[in-house]
């Protein structure tokens, strides 16, 4: 079967559906060699891949700008020579529509991440959404909130296909807090640290870091040498805010901004944490609770989102209303109170609910039905 997937970026930006598209061209690679699909991949900004997850060989990459409308004019010309073809985001339902409308024997299937598709759809995005042969939702709650709001799309069409665990993770075999970074913070090994991993953007207020630095305070009451880090990188108007509202309550001392953390770092921060926190109210699924949990981190996320099934409905951690103050500070609490959890169990339970062999499996038995 010759699949073709096209998509938007993996390899030049960082974030929740580039390190889904990584480990999709991995699968897809991986299919490939296996002998059960032949697959290529198409970019609209990518202009390499990275060699271990998808073959440069097998892709085309036209690196955004000027060079868009080439892209969807050789993606609309190469899909012809598909069987089936993997839309990558909604943002590319003009090139998915008319490939199906030229080509309707194709099979056409779109992912669907979050919030870019939690809205009523009109025109071509809507069509897109109602000719695709499969959706993959990344969780339940996005299939639900893509019914919701588009009542015309079949809802048996609509699959769920969770993100996974980067295939090239290196899994933590010990759980001490590095020393480098206990070093480069000054801190203690007996510190107590929170930990948010995310995209600080004043145009996106639903993350819930804000609420963490409020809840400061009554937290420092009981854990007096609390450190929350914050690690992300933040636009200018979302850096002014949060440093005025860390002014504002007095808590320099006790929250640090660490900005963007490269990739070999990243999980050397889950491991210097205490708790992983992140009570966001419209993850599609989010990532960075199943890469916390793979460092075998106690997590606390929202209730109202995706968030429920990533931690797999309150079994894998913590899930609090994203709007109680009172939750939130409670929940701290008796995470950084509880000593009898075991980070190995943790770890293994997530790995085998969201490790990239389950991703891998999923993906083939959906190409295959």
């Amino acid at each position: 079967m010759k699949v073709l997937f096209l998509y938007l970026k993996a390899f030049s930006f960082t974030g929740g559906i580039e390190k889904f598209n990584r480990s999709l061209l991995k699968a897809l690679h991986e299919l490939s060699v296996d002998g059960l699909i032949d697959a290529d991949a198409i970019s609209a900004y990518d202009i390499h891949t990275d060699e271990k997850y998808f073959p440069q060989l097998r892709f085309k990459g036209y690196g955004g700008g000027r060079e868009r409308l080439l892209f969807v004019v050789i993606a609309f010309f190469k899909s012809f020579k598909y069987k089936t073809v993997i839309l990558g985001h909604i943002n590319l339902a003009v090139l998915g529509y008319w490939i199906k409308r030229i080509n309707p024997s194709v099979r056409l299937i779109v992912v669907a991440h979050g919030i870019e598709v939690w809205k009523a759809h009109h025109g071509l995005k809507l069509k897109v959404l109602e000719v695709a042969d499969s959706i993959l939702a990344v969780s339940n709650f996005t299939k639900e909130q893509i019914l919701s709001y588009n009542p015309t799309i079949t809802p048996s069409k609509i699959r769920i296909f969770p993100n996974a665990i980067d295939p090239y993770t290196i899994i933590p075999t010990s759980f001490e807090k590095p020393e480098y970074l206990l070093k480069r913070y000054s801190l203690d090994r007996s510190t107590p640290v929170l930990l948010t991993v995310t995209r600080l953007a004043f145009s996106e207020k639903y993350k819930g870091y804000d609420k963490v630095i409020e809840s400061m305070p009554a937290l420092l009451g009981k854990h007096k040498n609390l450190k929350y880090l914050l690690c992300g990188m933040a636009d200018q108007n979302e850096g002014i805010r949060i440093e005025s509202l860390i002014e504002r309550i007095h808590a320099a001392g006790s929250v640090k901004l660490l900005g963007f953390i490269k990739d070999s770092e990243l999980l050397d921060h889950y491991l210097l944490a205490d708790v992983f926190v992140m009570q966001s109210k419209k993850e599609g699924f989010g990532i960075v609770f199943i890469e916390a949990l793979a460092c075998g981190r106690k997590v606390i996320a929202g209730s109202k989102d995706g968030s429920s099934e990533t931690l797999l409905n309150g079994q894998l951690g913590t899930l609090i209303d994203p709007d109680d103050s009172d939750q939130l500070v409670n929940a701290i609490e008796k995470a950084l109170d509880n000593q009898n959890y075991n980070s190995l169990e943790l770890q293994q339970r997530v790995i085998e609910s969201f490790g990239f062999h389950r991703y891998k499996d999923r993906l083939s038995n959906y190409l295959a039905s």
